[in-house]
């Protein structure tokens, strides 16, 4: 077997984009697959060569990494407190052209590192997701100091709203990851607060949460389906942490406030619906198994959330049937939601999603265990219990599994 490798082994080190990014293990896989395709002869040293040089081993955390968006976070939330201290000893016009001034510098330092990286070949650079990160938030000073010198109140959600359709139109603009991030959490940070505004109360925040939620997965999985992959990931995780939180609420025995009306929370609930319906019509199985989930988790937050309890009082005594009915419930649904997005995300092979689910799922039983189950069960029997259903379900999944190799391997 010959091919024509697309970049020799010694090829300069100038923009190529035959490169790509590959974790250690992938890399490990890869080579032991090229040793193998070497031996049985599909491959000579010249091709398993050229098709090993196509990938740049790239480790998705680093202490370098870590610091720098720290960094980023720890300057851009320093810009807009100096916004919010109103810099007396400025104009508005001066502090509001300065704080543009310095937001377009970070923009032109952010992209001319990312032409540099392109130019180089350098496929992963921390430093141009730092910088596009703090440019990002330099935007959000660039708002509030607007609205600063215009006279609006500073304490508006509309203004977490525009930072955050800045920093998302930015960062599909120049495929960042980095400010997408920024701009999902603050677009639904600004959903919350904005349905909250109006009718604070544990239906409306919890159900804006969950509406949120789905949304977000939606907008996650049409990216897959129209190409842009990079930038599914952050849509996805966000709203599967968004979910797991909503329902978080609405499963805690505490509730307050009565169930208001906001025009806000019933159009972003059918917005939410329409988006992840369409999503689900034009994704794979994969996908509408995600946006199944979390459409599920809407309904059980809803749920949850109107079924409230007859008392203020968590004492024993003061309890009836229904409230512990209610409490073992809630436990379930939790349980399943959250399996069902680490199964996801073992699917997914993306070990963040999997590590989420797992650290909600133990905040939520630990939570229940001191809030309700405590006077009839202890927070270790609980987590027993839990644990066994998990067992359970996990030893049924790989029965399951083998069952289908089985066949196909008679089928075969």
């Amino acid at each position: 077997m010959t091919a024509s490798p697309a970049a020799a082994p010694d090829a300069p080190t100038h923009r190529d984009p035959a490169r790509h990014a590959a974790s250690p293990a992938q890399l490990g896989w890869l080579d032991g697959e090229l040793r193998a395709w070497h031996a049985e002869g599909l491959v000579d040293d010249t091709v398993a060569a050229a098709i090993r040089a196509r990938y740049v081993e790239v480790r998705k955390v680093t202490l370098s990494r870590i610091v720098l968006t720290l960094g980023a976070c720890f300057v851009g939330l320093g810009l807009i407190w100096l916004v919010a201290s109103n810099l007396e000893a400025m104009a508005p016009l001066t502090r509001f052209v300065l704080m543009v001034v310095i937001w377009l510098g970070l923009v032109g330092v952010a992209e001319v590192l990312a032409t540099r990286r392109e130019r180089e070949g350098d496929v992963a650079s921390p430093v141009v997701g730092a910088v596009r990160l703090l440019a990002a938030g330099a935007f959000g000073a660039v708002v509030f100091q607007a609205a600063q010198s215009l006279q609006v109140p500073a304490y508006e959600p509309l203004l977490v709203g525009v930072w955050g359709l800045g920093a998302v139109l930015w960062a599909y603009a120049v495929r960042g990851v980095a400010p997408l991030v920024l701009g999902v959490g603050l677009l639904a940070f600004w959903f919350v607060w904005q349905v909250g505004d109006v009718a604070d109360d544990a239906f409306s925040v919890s159900t804006a949460l969950g509406a949120v939620g789905l949304a977000s997965v939606g907008v996650g999985v049409a990216n897959a389906v129209l190409g842009r992959r990079e930038m599914a990931p952050p849509w996805r995780e966000i709203g599967a942490l968004i979910v797991l939180v909503g329902l978080f609420v609405a499963a805690l025995p505490y509730a307050w406030g009565e169930p208001g009306t906001s025009w806000a929370l019933w159009v972003g609930l059918a917005a939410a619906v329409v988006v992840a319906a369409l999503a689900a019509l034009r994704g794979d199985r994969l996908d509408r198994l995600e946006v199944g989930l979390a459409a599920l988790a809407l309904a059980m937050t809803v749920g949850l959330a109107l079924w409230r309890f007859d008392t203020e009082s968590l004492q024993p005594d003061d309890l009836g049937a229904g409230a512990w009915v209610r409490a073992f419930l809630a436990v379930a649904a939790y349980l399943v939601v959250a399996s069902g997005y680490a199964v996801l995300g073992g699917m997914r092979d993306t070990g963040r999603l999997t590590w989420l689910a797992t650290a909600a799922l133990v905040v939520f039983v630990t939570t229940q265990a001191f809030a309700v189950f405590a006077p009839i069960l202890s927070g270790a029997t609980l987590f027993l219990v839990v644990g066994v259903v998990l067992l359970g379900t996990g030893v049924l999944a790989d029965r399951g599994r083998r069952r289908l190799v089985r066949e196909a391997k008679e089928a075969r």
